[in-house]
């Protein structure tokens, strides 16, 4: 399994618009992008680039799903770290040949990008993606 870098860091907000006017405020951060309802999912998405990599905020506007479950259990902050990979197959099965427990591969919300979760059991309950993108990103 080859890890390329750092692709982006995941921040749960009630507010994707305030949150996006507070780090612009405080770090002069910029979004580029926007989402609304990315592929039927239940939030909101506004991106910050920083460098090669972003800050994607994300609020849930659905009373229901995975992230929504999650933002009530959690409330607003950090919610994961997404990693760029070579291979996202292989990376799979290389977790998976080690016993550890990872998503099958699906669509991301952004064009061209593919990724999986590990289980935050094997990553000191950090929640992390493993994200592998199309050469044209």
């Amino acid at each position: 399994m080859k890890v390329k870098k750092l692709d982006h860091v995941i921040i749960a907000t009630e507010d994707v618009d305030e949150a996006a006017a507070l780090w612009e405020k405080t770090l002069g951060l910029k979004r580029d992008a926007a989402l609304e309802h990315p592929l039927g999912a239940g939030f909101k998405v506004a991106r910050l680039p920083i460098g090669d990599a972003f800050l994607e905020l994300v609020q849930p506007v659905e009373k229901e799903g995975r992230f929504y479950e999650q933002f009530q259990q959690r409330g607003e902050g950090m919610f994961s770290i997404s990693v760029e990979v070579e291979n996202l197959d292989e990376a799979v099965s290389f977790l998976r040949d080690k016993d550890v427990k990872v998503s099958d591969p699906e669509a991301s919300i952004w064009p061209g990008a593919r990724l999986a979760r590990i289980n935050h059991e094997y990553t000191h309950g950090v929640s992390i993606q493993l994200i592998e993108r199309s050469p044209t990103r």
